[in-house]
Parts: structure tokens; C-alpha cells; sequence
């Protein structure tokens, strides 16, 4: 699934080759994955394409703060449980954090108005730039273990 405005580097044949390299090995790879535990790697020696294998449970949707990138694409792809990415454009909420280049990520309150998407295993979602984002949802009334790839996609 793919959403939001159509900017440049959504047609960048290079960026448009790393987000098929990402999916080619999360496809190819998922049940070796899903016995790994978490981990951060460089999916082809460089920032292009970094990997980062996490475990949680699920957090109720009034405690997930929500957040954008500037210089990557987030693929969230899911190896086990389930939960809601929930997502906005931000252009709609101010953000209630500065800009942290270092780790490349603002914070933002719950705009009046959001998507949402359920991930199951083998799902994944693509968030861009453009997109503040509200992973980690529980589905229901109970939060559950959840693991679950994010691959961080450079678009410069």
C-alpha cells in the first residue's frame, strides 16, 4: 500500500530500487527473520537500506506518540502478532517536538482525523516522508507481543 502526494522521490529509480530490494528480502527471508531476535544491519553495507528487527507489545492507541522522517521511507512489515499503523499527512499538525536530524524523526500530537492500516504477518506498510505515522496499535482491548521488521529506505 502506498499513500500520499506524489513528490519526486517516489519516481527516483534509485529510491524506487531500494524499496524493491527491501520487499525482495523481506519476502525471501521472513521465516528466518521471525527467529532472529532484535538486531539492527545495513541491508547493503551502506544507509541506503538499514533493517531493524524489534519486539514489543502492542500499546494502546492514547500512548503512541506519532512521528515523521525526513530522510527515509519506513516499510513496517510484520513477522508476528498484530497492530494498527495508524497514519496523517503533516501538513495538518504542527509538531510538538523539533526536528531531531541526528535520528532523523519529530514527534506529533494525534491529529482530529487519521488512517489506519491492520498488519498481520507477512503485511507491510510504507509510511514516507510525508507521512506521520502511529505504529505499534493494539488491535482490541489487549496489547500482544508483536515482531516486526522496520527498514529504513534513504531517499536521498
Amino acid at each position: 500500500m502506498e499513500n500520499g502526494n506524489a513528490l519526486d522521490y517516489r519516481t527516483d529509480p534509485k529510491v524506487r530500487a531500494r524499496i524493491d530490494k527491501a520487499i525482495a528480502y523481506l519476502n525471501s527471508h521472513a521465516a528466518e527473520l521471525s527467529g532472529r531476535a532484535d538486531e539492527t544491519y545495513s541491508l547493503d553495507g551502506t544507509d541506503d537500506i538499514v533493517v531493524h528487527l524489534q519486539s514489543y507489545d502492542s500499546m494502546d492507541y492514547q500512548t503512541i506518540s506519532y512521528e515523521s522522517h525526513h530522510d527515509h521511507i519506513d516499510l513496517h512489515y510484520l513477522l508476528s502478532g498484530q497492530e494498527y499503523v495508524r497514519w496523517w499527512d503533516t501538513g495538518s499538525v504542527e509538531p510538538n517536538t523539533e526536528y531531531n536530524a541526528e535520528n532523523d524523526i519529530v514527534f506529533y500530537p494525534h491529529p482530529e482525523h487519521h488512517n489506519r492500516v491492520l498488519l498481520t504477518p507477512g503485511h507491510y506498510v510504507l509510511v514516507y516522508p510525508e507521512d506521520m505515522h502511529a505504529p505499534r496499535g493494539m488491535v482490541g482491548d489487549n496489547a500482544e507481543p508483536v515482531h516486526k521488521v522496520v527498514v529504513k529506505i534513504s531517499v536521498l
